[in-house]
C-alpha cells in the first residue's frame, strides 16, 4: 500500500514537472530568419515601428561577450509603447519585471539567424490580473507580427 502511494505521488510530481516544461516551451518563440543577421536586426527595428511599438533599449550582447573572447552575433531589443506601458503599470506595477518586451536576434552555430522572444501573455500572466492579461494578448499579436515581418 505504501509503495503504491509513493509510486502514485512520483507519477503526479513528474506529470506536474513535464506540464510546467511544456508550458515554458510554448511561451518561448524562435523563428528562423530568411535573411542574414544584419538584415534581420534592421528588419526588427523597422517592423517594430510599423506595429505601433518602439525600440526603447538595445543591447549588443555579442559585443559585450567579445570581451570574454566569445565571438557571437547577438542583439537584444527592448520594445514597447509608453501608452500601453501606462495602462499596464496602472493595473499592476509589477509589470516592470516583464515590460518592455524583449526580442532577441542571434546567429546560431548553424549559421542561421533567429528571432526569439517570450510571449508577453506567458510572462505577464503570472501576475494573475485580468486587465494585464488582456493587454498582454494584444502584445503577443504585435510581437509575433514583428518577428514574422523581420524574418520573411
Amino acid at each position: 500500500m505504501k509503495r503504491k502511494l509513493m509510486l502514485s505521488l512520483a507519477v503526479a510530481v513528474l506529470g506536474v514537472a513535464f506540464s510546467a516544461m511544456a508550458l515554458a516551451q510554448d511561451s518561448i518563440v524562435k523563428i528562423q530568419s530568411q535573411h542574414n543577421f544584419e538584415q534581420t536586426v534592421s528588419a526588427v527595428q523597422s517592423a517594430t515601428n510599423r506595429n505601433g511599438l518602439m525600440v526603447m533599449g538595445h543591447l549588443n550582447q555579442g559585443q559585450m561577450l567579445s570581451m570574454t573572447g566569445l565571438q557571437l552575433k547577438a542583439e537584444l531589443f527592448l520594445v514597447g509603447n509608453p501608452n500601453v506601458g501606462k495602462k499596464l503599470f496602472t493595473a499592476d506595477h509589477a509589470v516592470g519585471l516583464f515590460v518592455p518586451v524583449r526580442i532577441f536576434v542571434y546567429e546560431d552555430t548553424d549559421g542561421h539567424t533567429y528571432v526569439s522572444y517570450a510571449k508577453p501573455s506567458a510572462a505577464l500572466g503570472q501576475l494573475n490580473n485580468g486587465q494585464v492579461s488582456m493587454i498582454a494578448k494584444m502584445l503577443d499579436e504585435k510581437i509575433q507580427a514583428i518577428a514574422q515581418g523581420a524574418t520573411r
